[in-house]
């Protein structure tokens, strides 16, 4: 049976649990008008017709805890597990961008850098990237699934980070996702809601609610503020 609990409390639970080398995820607010997106000659029309947010989803935890995969469903059978990234903008993703980071980030690909992506870093030089069943960051649907692992060596920074995904959504110009009930992540107290699990050594498994990266004043420029605190809302082992 899994327990749930809100942050502070899955908090508290962390610092007492030498198991629990996670202790949750937040959004961080990515500058998107670096590079001039709205030029990219082949995504630039796509780029321009909505108001674009681009977040990176952060892992936080313990420094230099390694982290074997991402478990946030799988698009083929998505009744399976209850993991999933729910949201009411229209996803960008890159005409020539793939599930993984591009090196192609450069004119004319202008926009490629705010493409959406997984991640087990947050640069080009990550550990390798697998795929295991459906994935599919579209956000067809409203929603996005994948589960993406690696077998080289993906550990926290010494800060207790990793980024694990990058996605930019659009609005329609003059809606303001802060003010207007938008969601990327889990809207408080609407379902469905967003949740992933982390993979660690020795067969650990700890599920991570995504909150909100709406949830909270919109940044001012020049910041680098987190939104949508999320918390850990369970950890077991797996079953051989």
């Amino acid at each position: 049976m899994r327990y749930c609990f809100t942050a502070t409390i899955a908090a508290a639970l962390v610092a007492t649990s030498a198991q629990a080398a996670v202790t949750g995820v937040v959004w961080r607010v990515v500058d998107n008008t670096v590079g001039a997106p709205g030029s990219d000659a082949f995504a630039g029309a796509q780029w321009n017709a909505l108001s674009q947010y681009t977040v990176d989803l952060i892992l936080q935890g313990d420094a230099g805890q390694r982290i074997n995969g991402i478990n946030m469903g799988d698009s083929n059978f998505p009744n399976a597990a209850p993991f999933a990234l729910y949201t009411n903008g229209t996803v960008f993703n890159h005409s020539f961008g793939s599930n993984v980071q591009s090196a192609t980030e450069f004119p004319p690909f202008n926009a490629m850098a705010y493409d959406t992506y997984v991640d087990l870093g947050g640069t080009q030089a990550t550990p390798a990237i697998s795929f295991a069943g459906g994935t599919d960051l579209s956000g067809a649907g409203g929603v996005l699934r994948a589960t993406w692992f690696t077998t080289d060596n993906a550990v926290l920074d010494a800060n207790g980070e990793m980024r694990i995904m990058r996605i930019t959504v659009g609005y329609a110009p003059g809606f303001d996702p802060f003010t207007q009930q938008a969601y990327l992540g889990t809207l408080q107290g609407v379902s469905p809601v967003s949740s992933l699990e982390v993979g660690l050594p020795g067969g650990e498994l700890a599920t991570l609610v995504i909150g909100n990266a709406f949830s909270l004043t919109p940044p001012t420029p020049g910041t680098a503020a987190l939104l949508g605190i999320a918390g850990v809302s369970g950890l077991r082992r797996r079953r051989n």
